[in-house]
């Protein structure tokens, strides 16, 4: 069975990675003859290995280790130390994190800052048995985001729904030979987000676990009075940020009126238009109580010139 997902995947991978003597990262198309040069991972010693035409270029244990320094391994060591310190330099000077994705069911593309609302980040952080690569914490200490490193392998749906039902958002990288040496470009731009705000996509019941719902007030003028008042409505909030307003549900309507107009009849026009207005509905129309008073001079006036 390895040998057929290797043939899917490609080529094996390679440990083209080792450690000079001064320790620095190098690959191996810039080792030099002469040179000692150590495995980042296991610290034992590595040779370069450039000639002969069935393999690529490649560095080789001098000799065997029983530390399980595969390509693999090496690859996703050194990319997680790399993608860890990218992003604490990033909290610590407050920077953006773009990142960039689609959708994999309704190809919706969305760009996000990643660590808009991150606090903190871990490595080796275990979620009720579950152990993301990379974890990112809010100032409250949730765990928001959790980033999956993955070489020549998918997660299980059982994985994905535990993520989905925690309310965490899945980043999924995967990963290829020398990616180590392209970090900020993978994490940007990672394989697979699981996150959709868009209400017709079939799997948003799913990712609505990770949306919070609240209220939002913005000021409007009422079209009948001229009265400037509070509108209402939901505004979409997620650990990426805002996401977008979207119209009331049928109880969230009721918790606004209850709230804001203590018991008066209400309308959802009047929520979402007219909000605190004194505009109400009326069996022959809306009636602006706002103006009661210009109604009655009016009246007034008419019977008044009809005399």
């Amino acid at each position: 069975m390895g040998n057929t997902l290797e043939k899917a995947m490609g080529k094996k991978l390679l440990h083209t990675t080792g450690r000079d003597e001064e320790g620095r990262i190098l690959h191996i198309n810039e080792a030099e003859k002469g040179q000692t040069y150590t495995c980042p991972l296991c610290g034992d010693r590595i040779v370069p290995r450039n000639e002969g035409k069935a393999q690529r270029p490649h560095f080789a244990h001098f000799k065997k280790t029983e530390a399980g320094c595969s390509g693999e391994s090496l690859l996703h060591h050194l990319f997680l130390q790399a993608s860890m310190a990218l992003l604490q330099s990033y909290i610590e000077q407050k920077k953006e994190f773009p990142i960039t994705w689609s959708c994999p069911y309704c190809n919706r593309v969305y760009t996000k800052d990643l660590l808009q609302q991150v606090a903190s980040l871990a490595t080796g952080y275990t979620i009720d048995g579950h152990r993301p690569d990379i974890t990112l914490f809010n100032e409250q200490g949730q765990p928001i985001f959790a980033i999956k490193l993955l070489i020549r392998r998918k997660l299980t749906k059982k994985t994905l729904h535990f993520y989905e039902e925690k309310g965490i958002i899945l980043i999924q990288v995967q990963l290829e030979e020398n990616d180590w040496m392209k970090v900020e470009e993978k994490l940007s731009k990672p394989d697979s987000v699981t996150f959709c705000t868009n209400v017709e996509c079939y799997n948003y019941q799913f990712y609505n676990q990770c949306i919070r719902r609240e209220y939002y007030s913005q000021k409007f003028k009422c079209k009948k009075c001229g009265k400037v008042v509070d509108g209402y409505m939901v505004r979409n909030t997620s650990a990426l940020g805002i996401l977008g307003l979207d119209r009331l549900k049928e109880h969230e309507k009721q918790e606004i009126v209850s709230k804001f107009f203590r018991g008066k009849r209400a309308t959802i026009a009047d929520i979402l238009v007219y909000g605190k207005c004194r505009c109400v509905p009326h069996s022959k129309g809306l009636v602006c109580l706002n103006k009661t008073d210009d109604f009655k001079e009016k009246r007034e006036s008419k019977i008044t010139k009809k005399k």
